[in-house]
């Protein structure tokens, strides 16, 4: 089954938002990647090089940035990028289907 996840990323002055509908978390962060490089143009400075930026950094095998699940929250995660554009922060909040 699959659940909304979604992307709320602080990135250069901006606040931006993305849904995706993903079956876990780490499908989740593929499917949202693929979704910011659609909507890329409504981002400032985010183009495709720090996309693959961001991609490299939290799909690798040795990455060391993985969202964190929140401290007394259910479903809702951070992390941080940091690209050559500059610094971002994430939260995720995952909405089951009633």
């Amino acid at each position: 089954m699959k659940s909304t996840f979604t992307y709320i990323m602080e990135f250069r002055g901006g606040t931006y938002t993305t849904q995706v509908q993903s079956s876990n978390l780490d499908t989740s962060i593929k499917d949202w990647i693929e979704k910011i490089k659609e909507e890329r143009e409504q981002i400032d400075q985010m183009g495709l090089k720090t996309i693959d930026e961001i991609k490299r950094e939290l799909l690798s095998k040795d990455s060391v940035e993985k969202p964190v699940l929140l401290n007394g929250l259910e479903n809702v995660w951070y992390f941080t990028i940091s690209t050559k554009q500059g610094f971002g922060r994430i939260h995720i909040i995952k909405t089951e289907k009633k």
